[in-house]
């Protein structure tokens, strides 16, 4: 029988350095709560996330770590099983830091893999939410933890708290010109999140999957999501004489929003529907209140595609630690 994280003593303030904590969290009203309290979150740490990964065999689990009794940093972590026994465990873009002046990243990354180290054992593969710099490195180091791969998640973010004519400023001028094309065409913009708009850009996502050759999020886990915070999962269509051109879905968690799927047909490309879409997206979804525009995973060293076309919106770019694991 599994114990839970919180029940045993090994989690005891006594036992834990500097009076750090680690607990489960089994109410969606109190993550919530915390997880708003994160200056920049991610989509695969919010709660529909993680309920949308049991259709794809993870089992999620949400904790909170806590010093002296207050709460400094959130992380979801994937259970992998096989034949119903867990083997190895993932957090990816976690743990994420509560507002906090001077968090004690070496502290709190070593109460998490204490947890590990007391209550659980085995494989624990962790992308940490912090930014590639030597100087995070360290701490994790400190921890216990040792470097897997180097490559880490890579995006940028539009700070929706500027106005719309200062984020339009910011545009590249060749993306900004492009946009303004688009707007003549005589796109029409459509926003749903109706079941049948959602499983129309599944559709038009796993076909474009199937001709391009790449692996993006499979249908069963978007299903999944949607059904987890159908409010959340955001369509946006591009149509021209009636007729969708292209398309893109957003996800909101917190308050930030994510570019997650697009696609744009010969006509909506001629058209530059990408532009329109997602210019019109990140507007929305400020309008909505949101406070960040997240534009997705992309390489800054890839040319050309929509690597390029979204480094040309000229937002906030960060790219994360790659993956590092603890073996107990």
């Amino acid at each position: 029988m599994e114990v839970g994280l919180g029940t045993c003593p090994y989690f005891d303030s006594k036992v834990m350095e500097k009076s750090y904590i680690v607990r489960q969290v089994r109410q969606i009203n109190e993550w919530s709560e915390l997880f708003a309290e994160v200056e920049h979150p991610h989509l695969v740490q919010s709660w529909p996330y993680g309920e949308a990964k049991k259709s794809t065999g993870w089992s999620p689990r949400r904790l909170v770590i806590e010093r002296g009794g207050e709460p400094v940093a959130l992380c979801q972590v994937l259970d992998e099983r096989l034949l119903g026994i867990r083997f190895a465990s993932r957090i990816s873009r976690g743990p994420l830091l509560l507002r906090c002046d001077e968090p004690d990243i070496e502290g709190i990354y070593r109460a998490l893999r204490q947890g590990w180290r007391y209550l659980i054992g085995g494989l624990l593969l962790i992308a940490p939410a912090l930014i590639d710099e030597q100087d995070q490195w360290q701490p994790l180091q400190a921890a216990g933890f040792r470097r897997w791969r180097q490559n880490g998640w890579s995006s940028a973010y539009l700070d929706l708290r500027l106005t719309e004519l200062e984020l339009r400023k910011n545009l590249s001028s060749k993306w900004r010109n492009h946009l303004g094309v688009s707007e003549r065409r005589g796109l029409e913009l459509l926003i749903s999140s109706a079941p049948e708009a959602v499983a129309w850009i599944i559709g038009q996502h796993v076909t474009h999957m199937q001709q391009k050759g790449f692996k993006g999020p499979g249908p069963d886990l978007l299903q999944a999501l949607y059904r987890a915070a159908q409010e959340d999962f955001i369509v946006f269509q591009a149509c021209l004489n009636g007729t969708p051109v292209g398309g893109v879905a957003v996800f909101r968690f917190g308050h930030t929003a994510e570019y997650y799927l697009g696609w744009s047909g010969p006509e909506g490309r001629k058209a530059n529907a990408g532009n329109f879409l997602v210019w019109n997206a990140a507007i929305e979804m400020q309008r909505r209140g949101c406070r960040y525009f997240d534009l997705g995973s992309y390489s800054k060293a890839a040319a050309g595609g929509y690597s390029e076309f979204k480094q040309a919106m000229n937002g906030v770019e960060y790219c994360l630690l790659g993956e590092w694991f603890s073996l107990w």
